[in-house]
């Protein structure tokens, strides 16, 4: 049986306010829903004692249960409504069944949050305390004002615990909160902080490259000095070779036996030594040996350019010439894995940082020839691209195709992850990929990836044609 009180108002303050009151298996005597929800005064009562009736009524919503069972199910249907009583009115002696201990126990399993007012004279209490602070017990006789009171202090109290729990649950929702972010600050402060560890690592290697390459220049220069003149003195010594074949033909013909023993003698000497050879070889080698520094110079050269740590200018570079140059420096890494297709088109400069961008190709190119476990292909291709008639609009893109084992889509997602690596423990530290993602982002530009598990990967870059650098 539910009663609500006559005149009461659900403002959006009532509604919050649990203002609900469950009474269980009075015999009516005891007059609660009379207190609790009393009828307006008649006519002919002062104003005064008939506004404080109404007051009173718009104060509670109550609801009547005849035993302990079906007060048991109005509290669980409470609960799973989101409908809470505030308050239960039981009196001593209406419990045939469960004793008055078990039936807290029970009600308080559903609802930890109400209070449990017992009502009755003393002697007839429970035996033993019911140790709770969610259990009051109400002497009778009692007056009227005396529940109201009652009633309005335990919702008050009840009110101030469910606020309580709200507010410990929101502080832990903001702790968690908290944590989260804490976590996602520790990750890009430890991401921020390798990239910044590979810096110093790639400017420790830039310095020591070039320092090198300096080192070596001077000593390619002299040597390649000293094989164009073995080359120019052997074009000389081979004419007087050629001289010495007439003379020796000469002396051949001459019926004399110490030209003939001479003639022997150097016969001898050619056939061990294998001069003819030699003299059919040295020329070649000399090309060979020329070419073969003037690679040396192009490496150094092509290094030195690739060195510049302090190029820290953001200025304009030909894509093509910059994706040769570092080809020439990791062709070792390469050749022996891949044959590398080229298709490139013609490009106008593009502001850049140039170190970083080659950086970018190092990293892509040592990827894919990784990637390739026996013997496949590289192909990289070159195009201006258009999205717009804005000066925005125009990006140069460069793709970057491999033959290799490909990366499983679950891994796609993370390749740019710092620190993620599919190689075994020891060869890869799952940076270079991170690194090349905040290079492009830095430069507004865009990285794509594409791969089938067993086919290959395709990287695509595009870079800004006409803008500058993110901070």
């Amino acid at each position: 049986m539910h009663f609500k009180g006559r005149g009461q108002k659900k403002s959006g303050r009532d509604v919050i306010k649990n203002n609900r009151i469950l009474i269980i298996g009075t015999d009516n005597g005891s007059g609660y829903e009379e207190i609790l929800l009393p009828n307006p005064a008649p006519a002919d009562t002062e104003g005064r004692d008939q506004k404080k009736s109404l007051d009173l009524a718009t104060v509670y919503e109550v609801s009547m249960a005849k035993d302990e069972t079906e007060a048991l199910e109005l509290v669980k249907t409470s609960v799973s409504t989101l409908e809470p009583f505030a308050i239960l009115f039981l009196e001593t002696g209406s419990l045939p069944g469960t004793g008055m201990a078990e039936f807290q126990r029970q009600i308080h399993s559903i609802d930890p949050f109400v209070k449990l007012v017992i009502s009755g004279h003393p002697d007839k209490f429970p035996a033993g305390a019911i140790s709770d602070d969610k259990v009051f017990f109400l002497k009778k006789p009692f007056y009227p004002g005396e529940i109201i009171r009652i009633s309005r202090s335990l919702i008050h109290e009840r009110d101030l615990e469910k606020k309580t729990e709200l507010l410990e649950t929101r502080l832990q929702e903001a702790n968690n909160k908290m944590a989260d972010m804490n976590r996602d600050l520790r990750e890009k402060v430890e991401k921020q902080a390798a990239m910044i560890v590979q810096a110093e690592k790639m400017a420790s290697v830039g310095l020591l490259a070039a320092g090198v390459a300096h080192e070596i220049n001077n000593p390619i220069s002299y040597i390649n000095s000293n094989l164009f003149a073995v080359k120019k003195y052997f074009g000389k010594i081979n004419g007087l070779y050629k001289e010495y074949l007439e003379a020796e033909c000469l002396l051949e013909t001459l019926e004399d036996e110490k030209a003939s023993q001479i003639i022997q003698k150097i016969k001898s000497f050619k056939s061990e030594n294998k001069i003819q050879m030699i003299m059919d070889d040295l020329e070649i080698i000399a090309e060979e040996s020329i070419d073969g520094i003037n690679r040396v110079k192009n490496i150094v050269s092509n290094l030195k350019t690739f060195s510049r740590i302090d190029e820290a200018e953001y200025k304009p570079i030909n894509i093509n010439h910059a994706m040769e140059t570092t080809l020439d420096i990791i062709w070792n890494e390469i050749k022996y894995k891949a044959e590398v297709e080229r298709d490139f088109q013609d490009l106008p400069e593009i502001k850049c940082f140039p170190q970083k961008i080659s950086q970018v190709f190092m990293n892509l190119l040592i990827n894919a020839a990784q990637a390739i476990e026996d013997k496949g292909k590289i192909h990289i291709t070159t195009r201006m691209v258009t999205r717009g008639k804005r000066k925005e609009d125009r990006f140069v893109q460069i793709r970057i195709s491999d033959t290799g084992a490909g990366i499983p889509k679950e891994n796609l997602g993370k390749i740019f992850d710092p620190f993620f690596t599919t190689k075994p423990v020891g060869q890869g530290t799952g940076l270079g990929l991170s690194i090349v993602y905040e290079i492009v982002k830095v430069h507004g530009g865009r990285i794509d990836v594409v791969s089938r598990p067993g086919k290959g990967t395709r990287f695509t870059l595009h870079l800004p044609a006409a803008s500058g650098p993110n901070p």
